[in-house]
């Protein structure tokens, strides 16, 4: 009994295993799959439009069509930065919130990947010090004497809470979005790097200070 236990245990554990390891993969096949639709689409009216039924001009058309679709992402990246739809873009982020929760940390993730001063991504990396603790969050916001911080929970870091800090408490550190965010993930494996990557402050060298008292947190 206790060897069939066993193995029911080790083919779950390794099925689980097996799933994440898969579902990125899957995550990443549903969103070719989408794009190719789209491609696809653009390259049956080209087809249409143009009469063409040869099979040299089905490969052309398909070349066509995919770079019509990067021409119009391109684009829809121009449009973005003008100021009338940026704040078009953010009346839209700001109820795409309310209904997916998680949609401003999968935009930051992806920003912070991408690049650059348009797709910069606005939460930043900071080691924040606790009565007890350092601690790895998320710079948000902050004001002349405030920090407001998202503190990730691990291993789900979506679970977290906002809480606020005084700016000496704060300290930047180098390193992307999606990397800091997984180390959550990782229990904290591999996250001692980040300590070693303290940005120069303002004030000189980025030092360990202690904390007097805690952040004021609200649940979320």
């Amino acid at each position: 009994m206790e060897a069939v236990t066993k193995s029911i245990g080790f083919l779950r554990t390794t099925a689980i295993g097996g799933l994440v390891f898969l579902l990125p993969l899957i995550v990443i096949g549903v969103l070719l799959g989408k794009v190719s639709q789209v491609v696809l689409v653009v390259a049956g009216i080209l087809r249409d439009t143009l009469g063409i039924e040869t099979a040299y001009g089905y490969f052309v058309l398909l070349i066509a069509a995919v770079a019509l679709v990067l021409l119009l992402c391109f684009a829809a990246g121009l449009a973005a930065q003008l100021a009338i739809s940026r704040r078009l873009g953010e009346f839209v982020e700001k109820h795409l919130t309310l209904i997916f929760p998680r949609y401003s940390i999968y935009k930051d993730q992806v920003s912070g990947g991408i690049g650059g001063e348009f797709a910069k991504s606005r939460l930043k990396p900071v080691l924040v010090e606790m009565i007890d603790t350092t601690r790895i969050a998320f710079e948000v916001e902050r004001s002349d004497e405030l920090v407001t911080l998202y503190l990730p929970s691990s291993p789900d870091p979506w679970a977290g809470h906002v809480g606020f800090v005084t700016v000496d408490r704060v300290k930047p550190i180098e390193g992307e979005v999606g990397d800091v965010m997984a180390t959550f993930e990782r229990l904290g494996r591999d996250s001692l790097c980040y300590v070693n990557t303290l940005k120069p402050t303002e004030d000189g060298p980025a030092t360990r200070t202690a904390a007097p008292t805690p952040p004021t947190a609200t649940d979320g």
